[in-house]
């Protein structure tokens, strides 16, 4: 098997490793588990894409709130799109003051290092365990630039992130060896084996400890029945072929800052997989780092540019990369949009989400942060204001928990949430 690398200057043939890797062109049916309902929009779908590194609230935030609101310059390329989507201003987590550490709470507003084992659990692995394995995969997390960790199992345990988009690929759509699939069967046996065995020895404790320790192996059992599931739903998936997709890797990228080239290569692989029924949860975004991203009309440091102490040449660079952010979610939710369905199209059944966990990072605050929402069914079109009558602002937890909602998951609230944005109802 040929492995390739985003940052590599010698790529191998495309059509030859298309047909090494046993991918080609048309989508299966997966006739022994039901037949697929990409094509039907019948199942809805989430996207959460974040910046680690927020936005620049002067140039993201429109400056009204009126019907027919006048688009900020960062949010220009979605200009195509006004009915489809919806900005939010004056939400947060009230509890979070950790600075660029609030990435790795963004999607659940618990802070992690403060958290007890699964309390921190993240909105999109509540998504991802009512799937289940009804998908090959619950969910799926790529970060360009750097991993931002904000998806937590009920175990408390932080999701892998993938870096490389290629290797991504792989992992979602190439098929492994029959040996290889031999060797994964002996080791997914082995592994249930295992689990097996501590799990009755934890039951067999449990019956001898104080409160204190039952919590303990509680936590424990959570994380045991997690690696059971996923053994399980490897197991069921093993035998079926992926789906095999139309995926052109032609394009050489000079490194991992080579935005250009990555985050079309990103975005299309999710769309495939939405496509595809591969999963139906998503995280995906651009991490934290100081390397000069190359686009045009940068040339300094992302991180340092965040700082920029009001110099016109650095908010320059900045809305440059901030502008590039929303151009390549526009471009997938016009993807999503243009692919028809039985019922509609495919944004019809998907929410994309935009946000970060710094508000404003030249300040390193974590109020007010910058939240997008597009697709998924919802009533869209209006620039909301999360300012409470008290002057607090609104829990981000509340959209998350209006999204969960509209994902099919019956709850009432998601962890600090008080309430749910009903003007986004239909």
């Amino acid at each position: 098997m040929i492995r390739k690398s985003p940052i590599n200057s010698v790529r191998p043939d495309r059509r030859a490793f298309l047909k090494a890797a046993g991918v080609t062109i048309a989508l299966p049916a997966l006739e022994s588990i039901g037949a697929s309902k990409a094509s039907t929009g019948a199942q809805k779908r989430m996207v959460c894409i974040s910046s680690a590194l927020g936005m620049n609230p002067e140039s993201f935030f429109p400056k009204t709130f009126e019907p027919g609101f006048e688009l900020s310059p960062v949010l220009s390329p979605l200009s195509g799109l006004r009915e489809e989507f919806t900005v939010f201003s004056h939400v947060d987590h009230p509890n979070i003051y950790t600075k660029h550490g609030a990435m790795n709470s963004l999607l659940s507003g618990i802070d992690a290092k403060r958290a007890s084992p699964g309390e921190n659990r993240s909105m999109d692995q509540v998504a991802a365990a009512h799937v289940g394995y009804e998908t090959r995969f619950p969910s799926v997390h790529i970060s360009l630039g750097g991993k931002q960790g904000s998806s937590w199992t009920a175990s408390g345990i932080k999701v892998r992130e993938e870096e490389d988009p290629l290797d991504l690929f792989q992992k979602l759509f190439v098929n492994d060896s029959e040996a290889a699939k031999k060797a994964r069967a002996v080791e997914l046996d082995e592994q249930g084996s295992v689990l097996d065995l501590v799990q009755g020895q934890a039951k067999r404790l449990e019956k001898n400890v104080n409160q204190s320790d039952r919590e303990k192996l509680d936590e424990y059992l959570t994380a045991i029945r997690e690696a059971e599931e996923k053994i399980q739903g490897m197991k069921r998936w093993e035998g079926i072929p992926k789906s095999d997709v139309d995926f052109d890797d032609s394009a050489n990228a000079h490194g991992n800052m080579d935005y250009p080239t990555l985050s079309p290569l990103m975005f299309d692989l999710l769309f495939l997989a939405i496509q595809s029924d591969t999963s139906r949860v998503f995280t995906a975004g651009f991490g934290m780092h100081n390397h000069a991203i190359e686009i045009d009309g940068v040339k300094d440091g992302y991180h340092g540019l965040t700082h920029h102490g009001n110099r016109p040449d650095r908010l320059t660079q900045l809305r440059i990369i901030e502008t590039f952010y929303i151009a390549q979610m526009a471009r997938f939710i016009e993807r999503l949009k243009d692919s028809k369905t039985d019922s509609g199209n495919l944004l019809d059944d998907t929410m994309v989400f935009f946000g970060s966990g710094l508000g404003d990072a030249a300040r390193h605050s974590n109020r007010n942060l910058p939240v997008v929402l597009a697709g998924g069914g919802f009533r869209h079109g209006t620039h909301i204001d999360g300012r409470q009558p008290n002057g607090s602002q609104t829990p981000l937890n509340n959209l998350y928990t209006t999204m969960l909602q509209n994902f099919g998951v019956e709850i009432n609230r998601f962890n600090n949430a008080t309430g749910t944005f009903n003007e986004l109802q239909s």
